[in-house]
């Protein structure tokens, strides 16, 4: 392993090797970090690796949760790096005395527990040091810039533009930005208690930030602002797996969710919960996704998407518990309604009932965004045809590798990693699923590079 300061050249030149492979790496969050464990364990030749992102530091958990202090919503059994090692990081967990330490006798075990995203940062950093270390074939560096354009290179791959519109060379590129491109700016971690704050999002991430504003004493009264009006839903209290039907699932976004609803609703009545009945149809929601028509798929987004996320990304049953005693005590308000405008001292929410300004000391924004096709970056794909949008505009096209389809069969080296999918490929914001797609596109890269070799348009790294 070699680590160069973040000066960039158009050159990979090992003396041993020859010209290697480069590849970069946009984004440093869980998606990019993920990215760079599966390429250091299935990319099996030399070559460079850059990872662009202009936070100075890497941070294992942060796309996943966007803060590292919130509680995951994945338990422990699903949160391996490896996917042939799915107790992977179970075995980590039980080695941290800190850890052990702090945990309730009482409580279910480590397998079926939720954990801070410190934690599952730390584990991430920690296999992506010892698989680099291993690596002593492989160049890394890091680049604390932002991204501003990718285009096709006037020889052959792609040109990466940062900084002061400086260009380098590469042969395949990720985008692993997650839900969107951090601009090297942490929030403060403490200020001081307010009585009224509004929180803006629905979401796990929104619910968790309201319940530690409560805890830590920021906020005597919470307004959550929830677009759809829709909340998280809980996990099960014992973990439980996939529950499929022997019937078909029908072919049409109506007749899958009445199957789906039918099927909870009994599940529910005869006590066995709905939650197994929501996993089995996940496992079975990309081939129901890939079989609609754009105008299902449309309509999916603008009725069904809301509620769909509330019962798949779902909250910890302790977190519940303590959403719903705070909702009780008025503790904790929701508002359906869509934020136009945010001002220092509060928002302007539109509602069914019209414009109203709803007051406050504090407002915090946790909404998770689509893609921001807007960004020069993610125009700059567009516009030169490395990429198109997804049908529903989630996000960009993309197989089920990750590879960025320009059009039908189409692939030019660019890849879009987890969230970016989410118009092509159910629930790739979730760990298991980016963990699965990461290790399928190290693969695919290796195949694709092969194949360029044999056409000889870029010289092989020796294996």
């Amino acid at each position: 392993m070699t680590l160069f300061p973040p000066h960039l050249s158009d050159s990979s030149q090992r003396a041993d090797t020859g010209p290697l492979a480069k590849i970069a790496i946009v984004g440093r969050g869980f998606t990019g970090i993920m990215t760079a464990i599966a390429l250091l364990k299935g990319f099996d030749r030399p070559f460079h690796l850059v990872m662009f992102d202009p936070q100075p530091k890497i941070d294992g958990g942060e796309s996943v949760s966007q803060s590292a202090t919130t509680v995951l919503n994945s338990r422990v059994r699903d949160l391996s790096v490896d996917p042939q090692a799915r107790d992977d990081f179970r075995q980590w967990l039980e080695t941290d005395e800190a850890w052990r330490n702090r945990q309730d006798p009482a409580e279910l075990n480590v397998e079926q527990s939720f954990v801070p995203g410190e934690i599952f940062s730390a584990y991430v950093y920690q296999r992506f040091s010892e698989v680099l270390r291993r690596r002593t074939d492989v160049i890394v560096q890091v680049c604390p810039e932002s991204v501003t354009a990718i285009d096709r290179h006037p020889g052959r791959g792609l040109s990466i533009f940062f900084g002061d519109q400086q260009r380098t060379r590469f042969d395949a590129v990720f985008l692993a930005t997650g839900y969107g491109l951090r601009d090297g700016a942490d929030e403060p971690s403490t200020l001081s208690a307010v009585r009224d704050t509004v929180v803006i999002g629905g979401g796990v991430h929104a619910v968790d930030r309201a319940l530690r504003l409560l805890a830590a004493g920021e906020a005597s009264h919470v307004t959550l602002i929830s677009a759809s009006g829709f909340l998280p839903q809980s996990h099960a209290r014992a973990a439980v797996g996939p529950v499929t039907s022997d019937r078909p699932l029908p072919g049409t976004l109506r007749g899958a969710f009445r199957f789906l609803r039918e099927a909870a609703n009994t599940a529910d009545a005869e006590g066995s919960g709905w939650q197994g009945i929501m996993n089995g149809f996940r496992l079975r929601a990309r081939d129901l996704w890939e079989g609609l028509t754009p105008e299902e798929r449309r309509r999916f987004k603008r009725h069904v998407k809301a509620i769909y996320d509330s019962h798949r990304n779902r909250l910890p049953p302790e977190h519940y518990r303590r959403l719903h005693e705070a909702l009780a005590s008025g503790a904790i308000t929701v508002r359906k309604g869509k934020v136009e405008r945010i001002a220092i001292n509060g928002v302007l929410l539109a509602t069914a009932a019209g414009l109203e300004v709803l007051p406050a000391d504090r407002t915090i924004d946790c909404r998770f965004r689509p893609t921001d096709i807007d960004s020069p970056l993610f125009r700059s794909v567009l516009r030169t045809g490395l990429a198109r949008r997804d049908e529903v505009e989630l996000g960009i096209l993309v197989d089920r590798f990750g590879r960025a389809l320009a059009a039908p069969d189409l692939f030019q080296g660019l890849f879009a990693m987890g969230p970016l999918g989410l118009g092509s490929l159910p629930d790739i914001d979730l760990v298991p699923e980016i963990v699965a797609q990461t290790h399928a596109a190290a693969s695919a890269l290796g195949s694709w590079i092969d194949e360029l070799a044999e056409m000889g348009d870029v010289v092989r790294g020796a294996v």
